[in-house]
């Protein structure tokens, strides 16, 4: 008869898998959209500049910052962090929002700090978001918290 945790460790894997890969790749577009163009975390900032600060501390700061939130978050998923779950349920889902303003955004209702192309990034990356928390609400439903099963409530 398979234990508990051989239940937990196949049927949470996926859900792992692709909670890290998630982290990887915001982690690598993060550095990648920093070292391409570092205007984005100046603007969002609100940084003056001189011609000769491209790369200033408080935008290099923000990006360790970042990579450190994630670096912590990947931790969590290993650990199953029942916090995290949540967490990462409600941020995710909350992304949805995120899909509406872009495009009152593009649209010139509301004002933009952001290049077009990273508007569009952006709502394609808040799609995978409310993809993977409608996943994860899925496999809470059936299988509980990072799919650990669920608590007996019953005498």
């Amino acid at each position: 008869m398979p234990t508990n945790h051989t239940h937990h460790t196949s049927s949470s894997r996926p859900l792992e898998r692709t909670l890290m890969a998630f982290c990887l790749l915001a982690a690598l577009s993060g550095v990648v959209v920093y070292l391409a163009t570092p205007t984005v975390y100046t603007d969002l900032l609100m940084l003056h500049l001189s011609p000769m600060d491209r790369y200033p501390i408080r935008a290099t700061l923000v990006l360790g910052g970042m990579l450190l939130v994630i670096a912590t978050v990947m931790v969590g998923v290993v650990q199953h962090w029942r916090w995290l779950f949540w967490l990462l349920l409600i941020a995710f889902g909350a992304s949805i929002l995120d899909i509406p303003v872009t495009i009152l955004q593009l649209m010139g209702v509301v004002p933009s700090l952001f290049p077009v192309w990273y508007s569009l990034y952006r709502m394609g990356v808040a799609l995978v978001e409310v993809a993977i928390a409608v996943w994860m609400l899925q496999i809470y439903r059936h299988h509980g918290v990072w799919a650990m099963g669920k608590k007996n409530t019953r005498p």
